[in-house]
């Protein structure tokens, strides 16, 4: 960290450099000093290393406050966005400044930024013990929790609100045993004051447990990784068939090739093309039946809503659990007519698992009438609050987030019947401006969450910051958990610990950067004296 004598110095060059630009005469350095009421000595001294730092253009900008001002924010955002949040090393970070021209006006070797890098992570772990109590709520808050681990040298476990995106806790941990996993989420739920709704995780017994057991909630399977047991099954199978098909009838195709140019036997030539004919086929019924295991997937994918996606009707768990009992028998037809071995019952682990996806369907309608129940609202209110607008905010938010290109067509389509119903409902002018409905429904279609793909997908990210520096660090973990919480911001402009709590907090970059103003100052070498070995030097006899 840098000295009292470092800011001093800084202040005293601006000082000096400001009056010098405002002075309308060329000043000596005696009157100079005067006029600032610093020593000749050390006016002579900055201004001499003011000239000889004035290399390039912009050089003069970096000596006034509001250059030095930009300079900070510059080099902290370089160090807080690429060194913390993407892993770029201190030699990276150090050439990039070298490149801009700025190793004349701050420290920008190697350990300076490893250093200014420790400071930055130890403000933004302040600033969450600073605003932690405000963090605290007399209220419970309502989660959807998201429960996973991941491994580097060691195991790391993560609680996140699905909801909101918020991360309770992520640490690194010996084991993932139920008792680990209740201690860390017990202190949460107590810390914050939370309410579990339910669990969404893998089928690990440990994470059934702690929703079943250790907070008597339910335990919704994760769908993601539901449907990734039917791809083992039939991905790698119908690639490997492809695979073999393709290369004999690359071998069929060569022969034949070879059999007209030396003028083959007319039986042999019509014998190969009858093999590569039945090559074909067999190529295209494979084709086929990969097409119904896509086709399936979709399917699935499609049917775990709570609306039906052609009519927009409210589905229940038992409509659910027939449209994937169906995919299943479709599937497991699909398996035999394939002859695709399936040793470890990877379809029977997936069909285990739909009761318990399908009761998803009924506990969130459970759930929305429960939330309605505090407001005072007649039957037509709430028929045209479930029925009619929670389908338009729940297809919007679903299309909006899709990425893959066929369901967000699909999803397009259903957006647009439930603008259509809004529309043309007799109730909808009256209720359409209330702030609280559109409030509520948003709250509701959040709380329907049938993966942690988020919770995934901080476990790639985590991975790809420890590939690259080699590690990660406690102190970093914890940084890079409160950037997550802080600083990330969705597309409506709110961070993960705005949705949660429902209020404002200061922007953490900020409040970094306005504890950054000491930069430490640049390396002054002596001047070196390269080795001429052409000219030999008098030496003794």
């Amino acid at each position: 960290m840098c000295g009292d004598s470092n800011i001093s110095l800084r202040l005293r060059s601006q000082k000096i450099v400001s009056f010098v630009d405002c002075s309308p005469v060329k000043l000596s350095v005696r009157k100079l000093a005067k006029f600032v009421e610093i020593s000749k000595s050390s006016v002579h001294r900055i201004v001499t290393a003011v000239q000889k730092r004035k290399l390039h253009p912009e050089s003069h900008f970096w000596e006034s406050a509001e250059g030095m001002i930009w300079l900070n924010l510059l080099v902290s955002g370089t160090i807080f966005h690429f060194g913390i949040r993407h892993g770029v090393g201190a030699d990276m970070i150090s050439d990039f400044f070298q490149l801009l021209r700025l190793e004349k006006h701050v420290g920008v070797s190697t350990s300076s930024i490893k250093t200014m890098r420790k400071r930055i992570e130890k403000f933004i772990i302040e600033f969450q013990e600073i605003h932690q109590l405000s963090e605290m709520s007399t209220k419970p808050l309502k989660i959807v929790g998201g429960v996973d681990e991941t491994f580097f040298e060691k195991m790391i476990l993560v609680l996140m609100d699905l909801s909101s995106g918020y991360i309770f806790f992520e640490e690194v941990s010996d084991n993932r045993t139920y008792k680990t996993w209740f201690e860390k989420t017990n202190t949460a739920v107590k810390k914050f004051n939370l309410d579990i709704q339910y669990f969404v995780s893998d089928r690990a017994k440990a994470l059934i447990k702690l929703s079943e057991t250790g907070f008597n909630c339910p335990s919704i399977p994760d769908l993601f990784h539901a449907e990734y047991e039917i791809v083992k099954t039939f991905g790698s199978a119908f690639g490997k068939k492809i695979s073999a098909l393709k290369k004999k009838t690359d071998k069929a195709l060569l022969a034949l090739a070879l059999l007209k140019e030396v003028a083959g036997d007319i039986n042999k030539i019509s014998t190969q093309k009858a093999l590569i004919q039945k090559l074909k086929h067999e190529q295209a019924h494979i084709a086929e039946g990969k097409k119904v295991y896509h086709t399936a997937l979709h399917d699935i994918s499609k049917a775990v809503h709570p609306f039906d996606l052609k009519t927009n009707g409210v589905k229940s768990s038992a409509d659910l659990k027939e449209t994937l009992s169906e995919n299943l028998v479709n599937l497991s037809v699909l398996r035999t007519t394939y002859c695709i071995n399936d040793k470890n019952d990877r379809l029977g682990k997936f069909g285990r698992q739909i009761d318990d996806i399908a009761w998803l369907i009924n506990y969130w309608w459970l759930l929305a009438d429960e939330s309605l129940a505090q407001y005072e609202i007649d039957e037509k209110c709430k028929t045209w609050l479930l029925e009619i607008f929670l389908p338009y905010v729940y297809w919007e938010r679903q299309t909006s987030k899709t990425k893959n290109p066929d369901l967000k067509r699909e999803y397009a389509s259903a957006l647009s019947l439930a603008r259509i119903q809004l529309e043309v409902d007799s109730s909808t002018p009256m209720q359409i401006e209330n702030e609280t409905w559109q409030l509520w429904a948003e709250w509701m279609v959040s709380t329907f969450q049938r993966t942690p793909s988020a919770v995934e997908g901080r476990n790639g990210y985590l991975s790809q910051r420890h590939h690259n520096g080699r590690g990660l660090l406690s102190e970093r973990l914890k940084a890079l958990t409160i950037i997550h919480n802080y600083a990330l911001k969705r597309f409506d402009g709110t961070t993960a610990a705005n949705r949660l709590f429902g209020k404002g907090f200061p922007d953490l970059f900020e409040w970094v950067v306005h504890r950054m103003d000491d930069l430490p100052l640049p390396r002054q070498y002596k001047n070196t004296v390269s080795n001429n070995y052409l000219k030999l030097q008098t030496v003794p006899a």
